[in-house]
């Protein structure tokens, strides 16, 4: 006996069954080869050229993890290093940098390496901090960089930030001496102002130590000692803007 309702639901568990299975057979098909180091790298670097580091970090960390015995594994590393100077991320960027300077000594690239890795620590500079150490760890690896790769076109612009890493460890310095001088710790002030003329002699404000060593001795009623760097402020330093008040001293001193 012919029964409509019946052959209509097997048509349609017969419908859902083909469905699922198709479904089925598209979940197992493969998305593609898997990601190759060539691929990873052209990646990274096509990122890089678009101003997406952190997308060529990722890349360039996949290709080192995945494929370590690669040959782009070198690229790689210092490209990682350079993804993450761009992305600003500094203390990522010195790690990697200062792996591939230990990896790679002799590569034709370590001379940007030790660049960059020193550039790392200088835009760390800015953070505030108690002591100077990323201005005295750039400052060391400028200084290695322009004694022992003359030739590097990184060399100016090192010599450059070489001179901005002295002038603000001499500015540190010599504003530590300020300070004890504020505050009437002269005795201090005076042991700090001439470490600082001793270290830092062609800094710009060394006219300034050398009128505030002799504000320093006044204060301190050691008048000879105070008129030797008056003295020297109008002798040496003859444009200050000190020299009119080191005058006044000298007139009270006679």
């Amino acid at each position: 006996m012919y029964r409509p309702k019946a052959f209509h639901i097997q048509s349609i568990v017969f419908l859902l069954v083909w469905i699922l299975m198709f479904a089925s057979g598209c979940a197992s098909t493969p998305e593609g080869p898997p990601s190759s180091p060539e691929k990873l790298m052209a990646d990274g670097k096509r990122q890089l050229a678009k101003n997406s580091p952190e997308d060529a970090v990722l890349s360039f960390k996949k290709l080192l993890e995945d494929f370590p015995d690669s040959k782009e594994r070198v690229a790689a590393l210092i490209l990682l290093a350079q993804a993450h100077y761009k992305a600003k991320e500094y203390d990522e960027s010195k790690f990697h940098y200062t792996k591939f300077i230990e990896l790679y000594p002799a590569h034709q690239h370590v001379d940007q390496a030790r660049y960059f890795k020193a550039m790392s620590d200088f835009n760390l500079m800015e953070i505030p901090a108690k002591d100077q150490a990323h201005t005295q760890e750039a400052l060391k690896e400028f200084e290695f960089l322009i004694q022992n790769f003359p030739k590097s076109p990184y060399r100016p612009n090192a010599e450059k930030k070489k001179q901005e890493c002295q002038y603000k460890l001499a500015k540190s310095y010599f504003d530590v001496g300020k300070f004890y001088y504020r505050t009437g710790s002269y005795q201090s002030a005076i042991l700090r102002f001439k470490k600082f003329m001793e270290l830092y002699p062609e800094q710009p404000f060394i006219d300034e130590a050398v009128f505030l060593l002799g504000e320093a001795y006044y204060h301190e009623q050691n008048y000879e000692q105070a008129k030797d760097f008056y003295q020297q402020l109008l002798t040496q330093h003859s444009g200050s803007p000190f020299i009119q008040e080191a005058r006044i001293r000298l007139k009270t001193l006679r």
